[in-house]
């Protein structure tokens, strides 16, 4: 997430902390995540801040951090909010999106994103290995409001004001050699219909195959409506950025300019460290981001 003059951002692989970087100046698109200047700011509840996938501020103020082990929210004095059961982690897939908007009184609403995809195969249970090993889930959008101030809520499937599943693409082939999309993250994000403006959604969608060799073939943008159906057509990320990071594997997006541009993160690879980049939304995809 964007806050001020700063990015901060979670890894999974460091509990109990996150990171502040600070926006070089003068700006370009492409902004390293390493550096002298990056700050490590340790977590009052880091034995709760486990398996980092995900932060943002509530309405309120607090900062919160989404834990996909614990499918939880999890804030400086503890728990905030523990999510279903049906959004546990299974076989490597699990929360790892988050984007809160605010509402009139410091409420919060609240998107939560189960990535699905292909389970992790040396994960699956035995007992599921050949029912259910190697079929792609689509991933799954639970969307709540919490009061100010509340913490140690529990939030189940019907306690939301949606849950659906994302209808994401399915490209052609058969699985488990096929490509099929997971959702690792979101925004909050407002566009029009015939006669009308509504709140949806902007999904990253990255797709990889699960039989044979892994290849992470498509990298798209897509919003959704709240009943998880499409809205429009996708923005393919091997079109909007340069060629040198098409094709790693982006994991989060947040707002760099509120309803005009969005900052992108990526995993580390052997051969390029993790960064982020800027990207400028088309001008049909743009809005003017307006508090209820």
């Amino acid at each position: 997430m964007r806050e001020g003059n700063h990015l901060l951002i979670v890894d999974d692989s460091v509990p109990g902390a996150f990171f502040r970087v600070p926006i070089p100046q003068p700006l370009s698109p492409h902004l390293p995540l390493n550096g002298a200047n990056v700050e490590l700011v340790s977590w009052p509840e880091g034995k709760l801040a486990i398996d980092l996938e995900g932060m943002d501020r509530l309405a309120d103020g607090r900062l919160a951090l989404l834990s996909e082990r614990l499918h939880a929210l999890v804030g400086e004095s503890g728990l905030i909010v523990q999510y279903d059961k049906i959004l546990a982690e299974v076989a490597g897939r699990g929360l790892e999106g988050v984007a809160v908007r605010a509402l009139p009184g410091e409420v919060s609403r609240i998107a939560v994103l189960w990535e699905g995809g292909y389970p992790q195969y040396p994960y699956v249970p035995l007992s599921l290995k050949q029912a259910a090993g190697r079929i792609a889930m689509k991933p799954l959008l639970l969307v709540h409001d919490l009061k100010p101030y509340v913490s140690g809520v529990t939030v189940l499937r019907n306690d939301a004001s949606k849950f659906v599943e994302l209808n994401v693409p399915v490209p052609s082939g058969k699985e488990p050699e096929a490509q099929r999309f997971r959702a690792p993250d979101l925004v909050w994000s407002r566009f029009h219909r015939v006669g009308r403006s509504e709140w949806g959604i902007i999904a990253l969608l990255s797709s990889e195959n699960s039989g044979g060799a892994r290849v992470y073939q498509y990298h798209w943008l897509q919003r959704f409506d709240l009943d998880g159906v499409p809205s429009g057509p996708h923005l393919d990320l091997a079109i909007l950025l340069p060629p040198a990071i098409q094709s790693l594997n982006w994991e989060g997006i947040a707002w760099f300019e509120r309803g005009k541009s969005l900052v992108l993160v990526h995993e580390a690879s052997q051969l390029q460290p993790s960064s982020a980049y800027i990207l400028c939304l088309p001008t049909d995809w743009q809005f003017e981001w307006l508090e209820e």
